[in-house]
């Protein structure tokens, strides 16, 4: 009986892999461009009525605003890593 079969990923040429990455990068960068434009449009929500945030708001406001902060760092170090090769 062989061994476990190849795994078609590290068979592939290096252009394919390569290929991979970047649709990969492509579809990391559309979601992250949804999430900021989701952020621009609550800030733009917020400046415009005249309630101060409540402490639950600003809790989820925080939060978000972390997350999108940890995903840009992470989308920066993808784009580094694919340009370095």
């Amino acid at each position: 009986m062989p061994d476990d079969p190849p795994n078609p990923v590290e068979t592939l040429p290096m252009a394919c892999k390569c290929n991979e990455q970047w649709v990969k990068l492509c579809d990391d960068f559309v979601d992250l461009e949804g999430e900021c434009a989701l952020l621009y449009e609550l800030l733009i929500s917020l400046n415009q009525r005249d309630l101060p945030l409540d402490a639950v708001s600003k809790h989820g406001l925080d939060r978000f605003g972390s997350q999108l902060k940890a995903r840009m760092a992470t989308f920066k170090q993808q784009l580094y890593k694919l340009r370095d090769g």
